[in-house]
């Protein structure tokens, strides 16, 4: 059985974060990888993160970028350590214009929580 981007939203939807990790991240369609990256991103979940935060390293910008996305919309300051320290390492530019904004839109988040 295949996986399809609409598969990996329904289990997104039943948080099968698991299997969106196992079949989603594994796939060789990107556009199924990048739906379970923005899946993971949503789910809030301790083990998405540190997934998410290997995908820092992907030879595909299109993947880091959606995995730095992804990080984002977690919005925590332990993936702002990870997000920052692409600032040295990233040689793409698409991908650290997208590191730059993330960075920015964590520190409010964080911010927010802290106020809060």
């Amino acid at each position: 059985m295949a996986v399809t981007v609409q598969k990996v939203e329904k289990w997104a939807q039943k948080k099968k974060i698991t299997k969106i990790i196992n079949k989603g991240l594994s796939n060789t369609n990107i556009e199924v990888r990048i739906a379970a990256i923005k899946a993971l991103g949503n789910s809030g979940d301790e083990n998405a993160m540190h997934q998410l935060i290997a995908l820092l390293k992907d030879p595909d910008a299109t993947i880091r970028t959606a995995a730095v996305e992804a990080l984002g919309v977690m919005g925590n300051g332990r993936s702002l350590e990870f997000v920052k320290q692409m600032l040295n390492s990233e040689n793409d530019e698409k991908v650290l214009e997208k590191v730059k904004w993330t960075i920015n839109e964590i520190r409010e988040k964080v911010a927010l929580e802290e106020k809060n």
